[in-house]
């Protein structure tokens, strides 16, 4: 993260660029590239960003960002500026120099071969760049472009991050790690007292504070006080024990950045206290989920620590409210109609919501009076009860075959239920754990480890089928007249009867978690992030994701997929282009601004142009609707001599 001009930048996986001016409302920046970005700082009014393979993105506005490739395989991990020239530093011991961001020049020297993974500005003249990396190495720039290390770095452990802060250096790495060093940087010694053990990603600090935040580590010194743990629960508002990768000052608060966009501020209490009050304004689940399914109207997400979640429009989600004895289970499967849901986990726990009817009453004003009014609504999906399991295994997948229920699980478990409160278990030929369950027009076929597929024309009675592998199959679902299962290193299998199956080349060793067909392509989803597409079950593209997190699910429906997995991360993609058009809905001119509300389509792109005639039009800024609304307002500067008379149009971006 960096903070300038009143902005504060966040980038990350895939090319991601968020900006805020409030630390509440984000806004998406197209960098150009999905290239991971690691670093980011400001060279004056010049945003400059450093990340994978070379990659630099720049931009003297937010809405417009220049993308460069230095031409080399090294990443740049960080980078800072000072008032005159831009510094990135990366793997083996790359370094390169800029005095506009745009033209760079290498200073690698043979003397630095190891890795560096952070750089900051600062000395009292405010332009002694120095930079850390592996093994305790601590290297410095002359004013001349030379490099030279430390000799006597007081560590050999690798350092993560460094910060110049009140007149001197601060370096933090792995195992607890802390360092400072003088104004020159010429002398370090290790800080005592910190009280980590843990690795330190980050670093920040004012003339009273200094911040250390890492892998559940959020460390706090105070006007020269003891160093405090600021994630001890008997602090007035503790930080959230989590992995934060960063942390900067903003002038007024602390600000941490961590994993799945974990975002924590930390505030004095008042003038002559620490820092005792963290907040997360906005705090997403981050349990993992394990499965997703969509039924006609909405999606179910299952996951860790009983979490259920559901949404319309995979926009929006809902945590529900699960039954007290499910709060700390693991929620490995859901299925289901609209008729009713299950969802199942680890030692047996099976929980049922079926679609009943039930009064929510609406207080409304109408004519400034208030109204009450009684809608009926449907709770499947959102009122859950536990029911007792015939098993203590663990249960894993789910499949509704005619009138009933089908759940399989650990020791080759296999339950049906007529109405998914009532269960009864079946005898099957295996002891494999059965993860992956589903039901076609001739059966069932249930799939697990050990290469194990099972099939069955009843519930009841099962037979062993030979699958040609003996890795897991995870999960099998009937998707477009066809039976498609995947599992362990890259495997997809497929069948049109369940008995005889036929692998595909996937193309991957990535384990495979998921696969659906929600338009008119099979998705299959798994580790690292990973995303395949076939048009044919026989030719698979692996197209890669916004993330790196494992996928365990994958659901949708004729225009959108999403998918989940580690951390609750929740995706959501279009799979056919939206062409209805844009409204202007309001707009307004004042002699300095332009405002208007556009309504349209979530995940809809658009190009408002602009033009004093209906010909040369212009391109303004592109944007995307992102509000379950299906509605933006836009606020952008007006042009000094605006003409009497103005044209908007809205073009549909890709």
């Amino acid at each position: 993260m960096a903070y300038g001009l009143g902005v504060t930048v966040q980038v990350g996986e895939r090319g991601q660029v968020y900006t805020s001016d409030d630390l509440d409302l984000w806004a998406y920046r197209d960098s150009g590239t999905t290239n991971s970005l690691l670093g980011v700082a400001f060279l004056g009014n010049r945003m400059i960003i450093t990340g994978q393979n070379g990659t630099v993105v720049w931009g003297d506005t937010l809405e417009s960002l220049g993308y460069i490739n230095l031409n080399t395989q090294n990443w740049l991990v960080g980078v800072a500026a000072s008032s005159s020239l831009a510094v990135a530093v990366g793997d083996n011991g790359a370094i390169y120099s800029s005095p506009d961001g745009t033209n760079w020049t290498s200073e690698s020297t043979a003397s630095i071969t190891g890795w560096l993974s952070a750089i900051t500005v600062g000395g009292s003249a405010g332009n002694t760049f120095v930079a850390v990396g592996a093994s305790g190495l601590v290297a410095v720039r002359g004013n001349n472009g030379s490099w030279t290390t430390v000799s006597k770095s007081p560590t050999t452990q690798n350092l993560n991050d460094v910060a110049f802060i009140n007149n001197q250096y601060w370096a933090v790495g792995d195992n607890g790690t802390v360092l400072t060093g003088d104004s020159a940087a010429k002398n370090w010694s290790t800080v005592t007292g910190v009280g980590a053990t843990n690795t330190l990603f980050g670093v920040a600090g004012t003339n009273t504070s200094i911040l250390i935040v890492g892998d559940q580590e959020v460390r706090l010194q105070d006007n020269g006080n003891p160093w405090t743990n600021e994630l001890l629960a008997n602090t007035n508002n503790p930080a959230p024990a989590w992995t934060y990768y960063c942390a900067i000052w903003e002038g007024s608060l602390f600000f941490m950045g961590g994993r799945s966009g974990m975002m924590v501020e930390g505030f004095k209490t008042n003038s002559t206290s620490g820092l005792t009050e963290w907040i997360t304004r906005n705090e997403p689940v981050r349990n993992w989920l394990w499965d997703v399914t969509r039924t006609p109207n909405f999606y179910v997400a299952a996951g860790d620590r009983g979490t259920v979640m559901t949404s319309a429009d995979g926009v929006s989600w809902s945590l529900e409210l699960v039954p007290g004895a499910a709060t700390n289970s693991v929620l490995l499967g859901v299925g289901g109609t609209t008729n009713g849901l299950v969802v199942v986990g680890n030692k047996g726990t099976i929980l049922y919501s079926a679609n009943t009817l039930t009064n929510l009453n609406i207080t409304n004003l109408l004519g400034g009076v208030g109204q009450l009014l009684t809608n009926v609504v449907s709770t499947v999906g959102t009122l859950w009860n536990a029911i007792s399991p015939p098993t203590t295994n663990d249960l894993l997948g789910v499949a509704v075959f005619g009138n009933s229920y089908v759940v399989g699980g650990a020791g080759g478990t296999i339950l049906t239920s007529p109405d998914g409160t009532t269960w009864t278990v079946r005898s099957t030929p295996t002891t494999a754990v059965l993860s992956g369950l589903t039901a076609f027009p001739g059966g069932l076929v249930a799939t697990g480890d050990r290469g194990t597929i099972l099939s069955s024309t009843d519930g009841i009675h099962w037979t062993n089928r030979v699958s040609g592998t003996t890795n897991w199959i995870y999960r099998v679902r009937y998707l477009n007249g066809n039976l498609v299962a995947v599992g362990e290193n890259g495997t997809i299998l497929k069948s049109t009867d369940g008995a005889n199956w036929t692998s595909a080349t996937s193309g991957t060793t990535a384990w495979l978690n998921g696969v659906d067909y929600p338009f008119d392509s099979y998705f299959a989803v798994g580790n690292q992030g990973t995303v395949l597409q076939s048009a044919d079950l026989i030719t698979w593209t692996n197209l890669g994701t916004i993330t790196q997190k494992s996928l365990y699910g994958v659901a949708g429906t004729t225009n959108q997929i999403v998918l989940t997995g580690v951390e609750g991360v929740a995706i959501r993609g279009v799979l056919q282009p939206l062409l209805d058009p844009v409204s202007f809905v309001n707009f307004s001119r004042s002699s300095s601004q332009n405002i208007y509300l556009i309504s349209g389509r979530v995940d809809q792109r658009v190009t408002v142009q602009n033009a004093s005639t209906f010909t040369n039009w212009v391109d303004g800024v592109t944007f995307e609707l992102l509000d379950r609304s299906g509605t933006l307002l836009i606020l952008e500067n007006a042009d000094t001599n605006n003409p009497p008379v103005g044209f908007l149009r809205g073009k549909m971006a890709p």
